[in-house]
């Protein structure tokens, strides 16, 4: 994920500037479910800067457009065969 998130309190983030590739990501997080709120679909993501980012350390990125590249640079753990 690109992060480009200016200070965040709530709401579900959405950018015009903020970039939808694989080739520019700089920061990992954690999407661990999903919502919709006022027509606006939205991932619930974990990030690692503690508790005091953020809500309680999570955020709501708007969901369907690839925003920051979240849905771009998504990775999982394989089990070993």
């Amino acid at each position: 994920m690109l992060f480009c998130l200016p200070p965040y309190k709530d709401g579900a983030y959405s950018s015009t500037t903020c970039k939808n590739t694989t080739d520019n990501v700089n920061h990992a997080v954690l999407a661990v479910g999903y919502g919709e709120k006022n027509s606006t679909p939205y991932w619930i993501v974990k990030n690692s800067w503690g508790t005091n980012w953020g809500m309680d350390g999570y955020f709501l990125i708007e969901r369907g457009r690839n925003m920051c590249g979240l849905a771009a640079c998504s990775s999982y753990p394989l089990p070993p065969v």
